[in-house]
């Protein structure tokens, strides 16, 4: 599949950037810091692996990187927010600020069953900056069909399990049922309404290579009455 898709709860967008801003992407991935991602914090479990994370990037929706020359991962977002037709129905408009932080998912590690912060994100974004996938590799999106009549029954999913009493969050997700997975194709955007939603852990049979990837939230403003903020 190439070009575009909608569905309720995510977009696609395929080859989002020109070949030029994906390779300086890409390099960055080379050579920026990474560390490991905590797993006592987040969605990620012990059981997640060690996927590693890199510098977080905040910047505003009205304004543009003030460098003369952006960062590959300033030029990204700065694409993202150059094309809001593609997530204004999608995400809405209530937020002011859109973050990005790159990650790197080597063999054996993945994320964790987990739902967004309504609260604080109006949204979320991935951009797959790897040059070449194998299906056969794993790390695909999976995203659940939210079932209206379940949340009227038990209320919205948590934000995430307990890190580990699962088996409450398991029994929600078990009720929802199917749902979607989206392959983390290079060059891919993938916008998020806030379904629950996980990765899938990296096969071994992808060796050496690793779903490098950028995400981010579309913030949501500050709550006029005091409320919480990023």
């Amino acid at each position: 599949m190439s070009g575009s898709l909608d569905h309720p709860n995510f977009s696609i967008v395929d080859d989002f950037l020109d070949e030029q801003a994906w390779t300086a992407l890409w390099s960055d991935f080379q050579f920026t810091e990474l560390l490991p991602v905590t797993r006592t914090l987040g969605a990620w479990k012990l059981d997640d692996g060690v996927p590693l994370g890199g510098q977080e990037i905040v910047l505003p929706r009205q304004q543009q990187p003030k460098q003369p020359e952006p960062s590959p991962l300033e030029q990204l977002v700065a694409a993202i927010l150059s094309k809001p037709d593609q997530h204004r129905e999608l995400i809405g408009d209530n937020w002011d600020r859109i973050s990005a932080r790159p990650y790197v998912y080597p063999q054996g590690t993945g994320l964790s069953w987990h739902v967004d912060d309504h609260e604080l994100y109006a949204g979320a974004f991935i951009y797959y900056a790897h040059p070449h996938w194998n299906a056969h590799w794993g790390g695909e999106l999976l995203v659940a069909e939210s079932d209206p009549e379940t949340e009227q029954e038990h209320g919205e999913l948590p934000i995430m399990a307990h890190r580990f009493e699962t088996e409450p969050y398991s029994e929600r997700l078990l009720d929802m049922g199917c749902g979607n997975f989206i392959m983390p194709k290079p060059n891919r955007l993938v916008l998020l309404a806030g379904a629950p939603h996980m990765v899938a852990r990296i096969n071994p049979a992808a060796g050496a290579a690793v779903r490098a990837s950028v995400a981010g939230f579309f913030l949501r403003q500050p709550d006029p009455q005091g409320g919480s903020d990023v």
